[in-house]
């Protein structure tokens, strides 16, 4: 038995893992061969060590064979990454550079500032506040991870950093504006303004609200200027997705976005991994679908 076949061989805890396994449905079923497909494909540039955390923590480790698969799709020079001891997946770059990313998965919070299902048949407004808070939690939590990995010397200053943040298990997380959450939740766009003529009532221009921080239902107050902190200029950008191990697109890498970070030390080349979405601030907020291409 190689290491690509025996994804599924172990018992597990985490729900989807064990219905995935056992074929449940037809879903369940396309679900396990593409998981495998995607492991065999990109399994000897992970930690071998996810096979062991998959039946407990199917998510999060679907979240890092799909970024390393799609990343590979993308033609991105991937290299092995050191495990325990460092950032979830290394690619070399063209002129040569390491660039280091590490994954991680939103959860759905706990208490008052969770993001809860909403309930079928009924409309609500979308809980864009507390997705926020979600995404900005996940990118705290690998800034600090970042900082660690300095500490360590197991990332060099000189080497671009991207946090992949998937938002797959946050409710709602998937339905967005015209400027992405991620975006907004990084820079202090607010909702989108319409201005209207007095005479005509047609709209004469656009613009946003300015959404300094995001308060949390105790009063505390989340900055979403992480982007222009120059304490986080070690994070040259972001890699953001919705997908989980049902909803994905054909060409996997297409459900990617790369949000570069303006302040970054180490920044990466616009055009990285030319698939799915890229944004970036040049003066105003700019962008590309690299999927019409």
């Amino acid at each position: 038995m190689t290491e690509a076949d025996s994804i599924f061989k172990t018992n597990g805890t985490d729900q989807v893992y064990c219905a995935i396994k056992d074929e449940i449905n037809s879903r369940c079923q396309e679900s396990k061969i593409f998981v495998e497909e995607l492991w065999e494909k990109a399994h000897k540039y992970l930690d071998s060590d996810i096979l062991k955390k998959l039946p407990v923590q199917f998510h999060q480790r679907f979240w890092e064979i799909y970024l390393a698969a799609s990343l590979l799709e993308a033609g991105l020079d991937l290299q092995r990454s050191r495990g325990r001891d460092g950032p979830d997946i290394c690619i070399k770059a063209d002129d040569g550079s390491t660039v280091w990313v590490e994954a991680v998965t939103a959860s759905p919070g706990k208490g008052n500032d969770a993001v809860q299902e909403a309930e079928i048949g009924t409309v609500i407004s979308v809980p864009d506040n507390q997705i926020k808070l979600r995404l900005l939690n996940a990118f705290a939590e690998k800034s600090k991870k970042y900082k660690h990995y300095r500490e360590k010397n197991w990332v060099s200053s000189e080497e671009p950093y991207i946090i992949a943040i998937n938002a797959a298990q946050v409710p709602s997380a998937s339905l967005e504006l015209e400027i992405p959450r991620i975006v907004r939740s990084l820079l202090p766009f607010g909702f989108q303004v319409l201005h209207l003529s007095r005479e005509t009532l047609e709209v004469t221009e656009t613009s946003y609200e300015y959404q300094g921080e995001v308060i949390k239902a105790s009063g505390t107050e989340i900055e979403t200027t992480s982007f222009l902190n120059r304490e986080y200029s070690g994070i040259s950008a972001v890699i953001y997705s919705c997908v989980d191990a049902f909803n994905y697109p054909t060409k996997i890498s297409k459900a990617l976005l790369l949000f570069h970070n303006p302040l970054a030390t180490t920044p990466l080349p616009l055009g990285f991994i030319k698939k799915g979405y890229e944004y970036w601030v040049d003066k105003h907020l700019k962008s590309k679908n690299w999927n019409q291409e």
